[in-house]
C-alpha cells in the first residue's frame, strides 16, 4: 500500500474516533505501512470499516489482519459439514476410488483424510470413533490455517524458510555417524 492509502485508512479511523484527531499518527501510520503492506488497499479498507462497525477502541493491527483474512478465505465447512463431505465422497466413491473421492473434498478437509487414511476410513467398524478423531484433527487444521491467514507475508516466508532449515538439519543429523 502506498503512504497515501494508508492515510486514507487513518483518516476512516479517526473519523470514527473523534479523540484521535489531535494526536500525531505518524507512528501509527509507519506501524501500518510496514504491518498491512501485503494486502490489497481494498481489503484493508473493508477490514478496516468492519471492524470499525463494531470497535470501542482504537483498531489494532491484530483485529484488521484477522478482518482481512475473513474476507479474502471464504469461512471454513464446520467440522461436521466437513465430516459430511467425507460421508458423502466415501458414498460416491467408495474405497477403491480414492483419488477421486480425495479431489472432491475441500482443501482442509482432504488433508485431515489423507493423514488419517482413506482406508482406514472407509473399513472402520466405528464410525463414531472415526469421526471423533477426524473432528479433533479438522479444528486442529481449521485453526492453523485462520491463524497462518492472519500473518503478515513476511512472517509467512520467515516460517517457511525455518521449515527448510530444520528439513535440511534433519537430512544433515541423519548422514552424520555416531
Amino acid at each position: 500500500m502506498t503512504k497515501q492509502e494508508i492515510g486514507a485508512l487513518l483518516a476512516l479511523a479517526t473519523a470514527n474516533f473523534p479523540s484521535m484527531q489531535e494526536k500525531d499518527m505518524r507512528p501509527t501510520a509507519n506501524l501500518w505501512s510496514e504491518m498491512l503492506s501485503d494486502i490489497p488497499f481494498d481489503i484493508a479498507k473493508a477490514a478496516l470499516i468492519k471492524v470499525l462497525a463494531t470497535a470501542r477502541f482504537w483498531p489494532t493491527v491484530a483485529e484488521i489482519r484477522e478482518a482481512a483474512a475473513e474476507i479474502i478465505n471464504p469461512q471454513l465447512p464446520s467440522p461436521i459439514e466437513a465430516w459430511g463431505e467425507v460421508v458423502q465422497a466415501i458414498k460416491i466413491y467408495g474405497l477403491y476410488r480414492q483419488e477421486e473421492g480425495l479431489n472432491s473434498l475441500s482443501p482442509i478437509t482432504k488433508r485431515v483424510v489423507q493423514n488419517i487414511g482413506w482406508r482406514e476410513i472407509c473399513l472402520c467398524e466405528q464410525p463414531d470413533i472415526i469421526r471423533g478423531q477426524f473432528r479433533m484433527a479438522y479444528e486442529q487444521y481449521a485453526k492453523r490455517e485462520r491463524e497462518e491467514a492472519i500473518l503478515p507475508a513476511e512472517v509467512k516466508q520467515l516460517a517457511g524458510d525455518r521449515n527448510k532449515v530444520l528439513r535440511l538439519v534433519g537430512r544433515i543429523g541423519r548422514t552424520i555417524p555416531e
